[in-house]
C-alpha cells in the first residue's frame, strides 16, 4: 500500500513538473512575436500619467515574481496545477492576440540617462521595440501569480495583492502600456482562471 501511494506520489509530481517545464516555455512566447510593426495605439490619458523612472525596478521584477509563484506553489499541487494551465492558457491567447493583431505602444520619453534608473529604462526601451502591447503580459501574469499565492498563503493576501497591483502600475510609470492594455489582461487573466476552473475543479 505505502509503495503504491508512493509510486502514485511520483506520478503526480512528474505531471506537476511537466505542467511547470510547459508553462515557463509557453511564458517565452512574448519574445519571438515581440516587434515595432503593428498599430501604434495612443492614448489621451499619457500626458495624466508621470514619467516615474523608478517604477523601473518592479516593472522588472515580474520575472522573479513568476518564478517564486511557480516554483513556491510546487508545495502545493492543487493550486500550482492551475496556475500553470492559467499561465499556458493565457500566454498562448496572448501570443495569438499579438501575431495577428500586432500593436505598439506609444508616448516613451526621449530619454538622456542621468542616474540608474532612468539608464535601466532606456536599456529597456533599447531591447524591447515596445510590441505586445494589447494584453499587457505583465498585468495578467501579475494577477495570476497574486491570486493563485493568495490561496497558499492567505495571512499575506493584502502583501500579495499589493505588489502585485504595484507591478501592474508601473507599467504605466516607465511608459510600456497604456491603461487599456491594463483591462485587457485583466480580462485574459480573468478567463485564463475560469479555464483552469472548467478542467480542473475550483479551489476552496
Amino acid at each position: 500500500m505505502a509503495g503504491l501511494l508512493y509510486n502514485r506520489g511520483i506520478v503526480m509530481l512528474m505531471q506537476l513538473l511537466a505542467l511547470c517545464a510547459l508553462a515557463g516555455v509557453s511564458i517565452f512566447l512574448f519574445f519571438p512575436v515581440n516587434s515595432d510593426k503593428g498599430r501604434t495605439r495612443e492614448s489621451r490619458y499619457v500626458r495624466y500619467i508621470p514619467f516615474i523612472p523608478v517604477f523601473v525596478l518592479p516593472y522588472v521584477s515580474l520575472y522573479p515574481y513568476i518564478a517564486f509563484s511557480m516554483l513556491g506553489l510546487l508545495f502545493f499541487t492543487p493550486i500550482a496545477a492551475r496556475l500553470y494551465v492559467s499561465i499556458i492558457f493565457s500566454a498562448l491567447v496572448a501570443a495569438l492576440i499579438w501575431y495577428f493583431l500586432p500593436s505598439k505602444v506609444s508616448g516613451r520619453p526621449k530619454l538622456t540617462p542621468k542616474g540608474p534608473m532612468t539608464s535601466i529604462v532606456a536599456w529597456i526601451y533599447r531591447v524591447d521595440p515596445g510590441g505586445n502591447t494589447l494584453p499587457s503580459s505583465h498585468a495578467y501574469m501579475a494577477i495570476l501569480c497574486s491570486y493563485y499565492l493568495t490561496f497558499a498563503f492567505p495571512l499575506h493576501e493584502t502583501l500579495i495583492w499589493g505588489y502585485g497591483v504595484t507591478v501592474i502600475s508601473s507599467t504605466l510609470f516607465v511608459r510600456q502600456h497604456h491603461i487599456s492594455d491594463l483591462f485587457a489582461g485583466g480580462i485574459l487573466a480573468a478567463i485564463s482562471v475560469g479555464f483552469s476552473y472548467l478542467i480542473l475543479g475550483g479551489l476552496s
